[in-house]
């Protein structure tokens, strides 16, 4: 092989993984499904398709289909429609809503094709809306990426912080969101010597958001992820190839994390997912 071309066995993998991401995009708890993000407050919050309402539902549910009473991070669903309405798979009118920082995960509200369920950001509360019958879902082609370059693939070294530290991050929809900043990955692309701070995911696993001399034109203005495996010897195997958009670039429902300042890259990275 010459040049920047790839392997097929690898350009096989790579063609798996976004073929994957694209399953996820589209499948009924997809980021595609989401038609509404309502922030709740204090008191009595209503619920319906009637677009005055505090927490507005698609078309195909009543125009009134009941409230949520909200105090002190507390919800509590009230259904007063006569619809066939089920909490956690389970018919019933009256439910204290779980958020999905919540042991168990969120609540999850279902009527027809909708479903919704209460999220939490930092102390903020809000319902998010979904809809398997989203047009959204029929008018998505799927997402574009950048040739597939080994170039892009480097091994990186993890270098723990003494203390993980936790950081206040700006979300997309304006509010702050707690995230574990457990240390920061020392790599080399390119010829230049660059770092990224890292943040926890699952066990053996860190991630990574940033922004690079393509963002804001030919890849997502808000920046990009990246999911890495820690090995125990500290290596990390950082395939940009496999960078993708976040929830954001598809949504306006989404909260997603942005780039913490260390994390914003002069280089250009032309590799991963693009516009």
């Amino acid at each position: 092989m010459t040049g920047n071309s790839a392997a097929p066995t690898y350009e096989a993998e790579i063609r798996q993984w976004q073929q994957d991401m694209d399953t996820k995009l589209r499948a009924d708890d997809g980021w595609l499904t989401l038609t509404g993000l309502h922030w709740l407050h204090e008191g009595t919050n209503t619920l319906g398709s009637d677009p005055l309402s505090d927490v507005v539902l698609p078309d195909s549910a009543p125009a009134q289909l009941g409230v949520i009473e909200f105090a002190a991070g507390q919800a509590a669903l009230h259904i007063t429609a006569d619809a066939a309405v089920t909490v956690d798979g389970e018919v019933g009118r009256t439910a204290a809503l779980r958020h999905d920082h919540a042991p168990g995960g969120a609540s999850l509200v279902q009527i027809g094709s909708v479903a919704f369920f209460l999220i939490e950001r930092n102390g903020d509360y809000a319902i998010r809306v979904r809809d398997r019958q989203h047009p959204a879902l029929q008018a998505f082609t799927g997402r574009q990426w950048f040739p597939t370059q080994p170039a892009y693939r480097v091994v990186g070294q993890f270098a723990p912080h003494a203390e993980p530290r936790v950081v206040q991050v700006v979300t997309s929809s304006g509010h702050l969101e707690r995230m574990t900043n457990v240390g920061r990955v020392l790599f080399t692309l390119n010829g230049q010597s660059l770092a990224l701070e890292a943040l926890e995911a699952s066990a053996g696993e860190i991630w990574f958001v940033f922004k690079d001399a393509t963002s804001g034109h030919s890849t997502y203005g808000g920046g990009r992820f990246l999911n890495a495996m820690l090995d125990e010897d500290g290596r990390v195997d950082l395939d940009f190839n496999k960078a993708y958009h976040p929830p954001c670039a598809f949504t306006p429902f989404a909260t997603c994390p942005r780039p913490l300042p260390e994390n914003c890259l002069t280089m250009d990275i032309s590799a991963g997912e693009r516009y």
